[in-house]
């Protein structure tokens, strides 16, 4: 997998809610953040000076000044702005992986061939590299923070790390 991300919001701001920001520059080369998802963050007023922190805080971060063009093959999916723009640059950027939870914009990155991963998918790749002692308490800390997604999936998934 890619160590160069493009990401879209709702990772980042459920890797803010879990207090866990800080291992997107020890995980990734460089975390590009298209101009829709900062602005999306940005207009989060009780968030907003920790966003703008964040988003100039690391050289491993680079926040795009301008939006990236859609084609009309990633806009037929009705996704949102900061999705599309995600998988607009990975596209149009080889060699980042696109960081996406919504299963609609995962589909369409996969269908479009695109490296993947998800908030779940950081966590392990944290545990796997030793960052982290154990991905369960904080894959259960994302649910309780508003990430949906299968139990069985997640069983299967903290498996992969040793975890049960």
């Amino acid at each position: 997998m890619s160590k160069r991300w493009v990401i879209d919001t709702s990772p980042l701001i459920l890797l803010h809610k879990i207090k866990c920001l800080n291992l997107l520059p020890e995980l990734c080369e460089e975390l590009v953040v298209p101009k829709a998802v900062a602005d999306e963050l940005l207009s989060y007023e009780e968030d907003r000076s920790e966003w703008n922190a964040f988003l100039t805080s690391s050289a491993k971060t680079r926040t795009l000044q301008n939006s990236i063009q859609i084609s009309p093959d990633i806009a037929g999916w009705g996704l949102g702005k900061g999705e599309s723009e995600v998988i607009a640059y990975a596209i149009a950027a080889a060699g980042y992986e696109a960081v996406l939870d919504d299963l609609e914009a995962r589909k369409c990155a996969t269908i479009l061939n695109l490296p993947l991963r998800g908030t779940v998918g950081i966590i392990l790749l944290a545990k796997k590299k030793n960052i982290i002692p154990a991905a369960k308490p904080l894959i259960e800390a994302l649910k309780s923070a508003g990430l949906r997604f299968n139990n069985d999936w997640i069983r299967k998934t903290l498996n992969l790390v040793g975890e049960d």
